[in-house]
């Protein structure tokens, strides 16, 4: 497997039968047949993920944006079709919502950093993966693979959760898409089989009222080539705007694909990941008003733009936090 996510610890890609070699970026093409799905089998982005060093740090910034995290919760995953799940030395905590969530990730021990973990912060600190909703990986496997993409397969991933009835394993089927296609992060589909245990009434209400994690945002300075392949990734098409992409969700979240030159004009700041990259998260705030209060409490220096509040990247362990109603 190549590319700047490689490592052991890593899914081992499966090439489609529709093409025996890798494939550059500028060269994803929509095939002959590709049109767009009638009925998506994707449809929502599920959670973001951020790898950060300190994960206490993060989570005080966190909530002092007003977010409520869930306990820390560690990690299992197999990496082939087939084998069985084993630790995997990161965990996480999550900022939860009805049907999607953002994902702190960090080593369990930070001095034995878990390799995944440590890949991405080599790169930078803040937003590395993308996990996009689906209630069949079979037919996303099957979808990318006629479209001359490289996948995992459908591997199982599960990690335990702490639940009013004690510790129980939550489970997933994922389809991770090959990084070589994916220089921005860790682009995947999951199923998830256990939802009961992610999606706990206790954990989707938070003290600034946040709704949901409504829009992702990846800059690139190549639109035109991203935005073919995400239409490909998804199976939707691209309402085209001045500068950017945008990706609209049957379940409600959007994707919002940036020109690099325009990046500031949505993500003002001074911090910035390499190229491409996932830039930031924005979540449904019912009362702006309030939360810009807060934020000012708290010492946050943040700005606005295009009707959003944004927290920029180096106040958030690297990524860009927007609140917009």
């Amino acid at each position: 497997m190549s590319g700047q996510y490689d490592s052991d610890d890593e899914p081992e890609i499966q090439q489609p039968y529709a093409a025996a070699q890798s494939v550059e970026l500028a060269s994803l093409k929509l095939s002959s047949f590709w049109v767009p799905m009638t009925s998506p089998d994707i449809d929502n982005i599920n959670h973001v993920g951020m790898a950060v060093r300190d994960l206490n740090d993060t989570v005080r910034r966190f909530e002092a944006m007003g977010f409520q995290l869930t306990p820390y919760s560690p990690h299992s995953a197999a990496w082939k079709p087939g084998e069985s799940v084993k630790p995997l030395g990161s965990g996480n905590r999550c900022i939860m919502f009805a049907n999607d969530y953002l994902e702190i990730l960090a080593s369990e021990d930070p001095r034995q950093p878990a390799a995944r973990i440590a890949n991405f912060l080599k790169r930078h600190q803040g937003a590395h993966i993308i996990c996009f909703n689906t209630e069949n990986p079979q037919s996303v496997d099957q979808r990318l693979h006629q479209a001359g993409m490289a996948t995992s397969g459908v591997i199982p991933l599960q990690r335990e959760i702490d639940t009013p009835d004690g510790v129980q394993t939550a489970k997933f089927e994922r389809v991770q898409f090959a990084p070589e296609h994916s220089p921005e992060g860790y682009i995947q589909a999951a199923r998830h089989l256990t939802p009961q245990y992610i999606y706990q009434p206790r954990y989707i209400t938070h003290p600034n009222g946040c709704t949901q994690l409504s829009h992702t945002f990846i800059v690139t300075d190549a639109l035109d080539d991203f935005a073919r392949k995400y239409e490909l990734y998804t199976g939707l098409t691209t309402n085209r705007q001045d500068h950017a992409c945008v990706f609209r969700f049957a379940l409600g979240t959007q994707l919002i694909i940036i020109d690099a030159k325009h990046a500031s004009e949505w993500l003002p700041g001074t911090l910035f990941p390499p190229l491409p990259a996932i830039a930031g998260v924005a979540f449904r705030c019912p009362n702006l008003a309030e939360q810009r209060v807060r934020l000012a409490d708290n010492g946050f220096a943040f700005a606005e733009a295009q009707g959003r509040l944004v927290v920029p990247a180096e106040q958030a362990s690297g990524v860009a936090v927007l609140f917009e109603e």
